[in-house]
């Protein structure tokens, strides 16, 4: 009973999730952490203005010796599902050429690859790949960015009598940084409400 009480005691910071708001320029702790947020940009709006509908943050992460910048966004940003093909790499230039795999990135199996140019058509596995186009897209000078290049690959999938289209991002979404933004406060001076636990 008494090792049920220990381990119980030791998940038990584990099991709720820690949350702080700040606003900014202020500083709070978040488990081990220490943020502070040094800008935000609050870009929603009404409902019938076209807009990003999203508020931005910059914040600074302390933990330790360890210091690192992040860009946080809410609503934050989904990890897509895995479709069964993903962008492995990329040549660059006017006539880019891609090459698609059939293994998520930091798969340990042996992955299938095939490159392609505009147009072109190539197997990939059971998987028929059709590259229709590269879009890229840079953020613009004074907007935070969760990144700022970002590459969407354009294919068409067929297998069997199915078929998709997919918009691939390239590089792929980075891993979860330990901090995700899960709430902003309406007004001139949002409250960010920022949490340890993924969203």
């Amino acid at each position: 009973m008494r090792r049920l009480v220990s381990l119980l005691l030791l998940l038990s910071p584990l099991a709720q999730a820690a949350q702080v708001t700040l606003r900014q320029g202020e500083t709070g702790r978040l488990g081990a952490r220490q943020i502070t947020v040094l800008g935000v940009q609050d870009r929603r709006c009404g409902p019938t203005e076209d807009c990003l509908a999203d508020v931005v943050a910059r914040v600074r992460v302390q933990q330790g010796a360890q210091t690192s910048l992040l860009t946080l966004r809410f609503p934050p940003d989904r990890l897509p599902r895995w479709s069964g093909v993903g962008v492995a790499g990329m040549t660059g230039g006017v006539s880019s050429r891609v090459t698609l795999t059939d293994q998520p990135s930091g798969s340990h199996q042996n992955a299938q690859r095939v490159t392609l140019g505009r147009g072109e058509s190539g197997q990939l596995g059971p998987r028929q790949v059709k590259l229709l186009g590269v879009e890229t897209r840079r953020c613009r000078e004074g907007v935070f960015c969760t990144r700022p290049v970002l590459t969407s690959v354009y294919v068409q999938v067929r297998w069997g009598k199915n078929a998709s289209w997919l918009a691939l991002a390239y590089p792929p979404p980075p891993a979860w940084p330990g901090v995700s933004l899960i709430g902003a406060t309406a007004g001139p001076r949002p409250a960010l409400t920022l949490s340890d636990q993924p969203r």
